[in-house]
């Protein structure tokens, strides 16, 4: 396995079997990619998450979900009440369980 470093991203390069394949075809002016259930079922994708298409030095394609830049406080917001609203509720945090009585101490 080989690796190297470019632009904020590290390409990793591993001999492997496809875990699907698919085929690239015409959707109206452009090209469309259909990506196969099991791809979608292990990596979370969806209906319209916004994906970030990268080129590698060997001209591979490597598809990452997008996220909002740094300084874009409207894309963070909007990421941050998506993920909030996506998990579970009644989940406590590490720091409420740090606080709860561990013996005979009260509070």
């Amino acid at each position: 396995m080989e690796h190297q470093t470019s632009k904020g991203l590290i390409h990793v390069v591993a001999a492997a079997k496809p875990i699907a394949k698919g085929a690239i075809r015409t959707w109206g002016n452009s090209l469309a990619i259909r990506i196969p259930s099991e791809v979608i079922k292990m990596t979370g994708l969806g209906d319209g998450v916004e994906l970030g298409f990268y080129l590698s030095s060997k001209g591979e394609i490597v598809l990452r979900r997008a996220y909002p830049e740094a300084d874009d406080q409207e894309g963070l917001r909007s990421l941050f009440l998506s993920l909030r609203g996506s998990s579970k509720p009644n989940v406590r945090s590490h720091e409420e369980e740090l606080y709860e009585p561990m013996g005979d101490e009260t509070i």
